[in-house]
């Protein structure tokens, strides 16, 4: 049974192992090879454990779980990119990542489902999210779950400075 519930600062680890499984299973063939096998989960550990301990205003963090073990997480905030920082009305989707074990469980659409109350609950009306180009599996997701393209696109920095190509994505949060 998947439930779901906030993150707290002991999840820090069990999502950081959650985030480098998906990244190496989800982005093989998008980035190279020696990217994803740096990719390091204490590093990432410690990148959430001062997310969920600081607790930016209107951030958010809802990890999926089954028989008490992290299986998935997602992260809700206000946008990161200077552009839409303008728009107190829209929040943006972070990461929605799962253990590739649990993929096609339909734990993806309860943890988005998730999300986006965490956004509408901080006030946004909008949400936006940036999707790594090239990801078909996730692109087809988001389309199904109502996101569109907005035809944006930005050139990001990810692990061990590799290039992240990203597609900029719309939800509307209205009922």
């Amino acid at each position: 049974m998947v439930e779901l519930r906030d993150a707290t600062q002991a999840d820090a680890h069990a999502i950081a192992r959650v985030l480098v499984r998906s990244w190496r299973a989800a982005y093989r063939g998008l980035l190279a090879d020696d990217v994803l096998a740096g990719l390091s989960v204490p590093d990432r550990e410690e990148f959430w454990s001062d997310v969920l301990t600081s607790r930016p205003p209107h951030t958010r963090v809802v990890v999926a779980t089954t028989a008490g073990a992290v299986v998935g997480f997602a992260a809700t905030g206000p946008p990161l990119v200077p552009a839409d920082r303008a728009d107190p009305t829209l929040g943006d989707l972070y990461a929605l990542y799962l253990s590739p074990d649990v993929w096609r469980r339909g734990i993806g659409t309860r943890l988005h489902a998730a999300a986006l109350d965490r956004l509408r609950s901080c006030g946004f009306a909008h949400a936006g999210l940036w999707v790594l180009s090239g990801n078909e599996r996730a692109l087809r997701f988001y389309h199904r779950h109502g996101w569109i393209d907005t035809g944006r696109t930005q050139l990001d920095r990810g692990p061990g400075g590799a290039e992240l190509h990203e597609r900029r994505l719309h939800h509307d949060l209205g009922d």
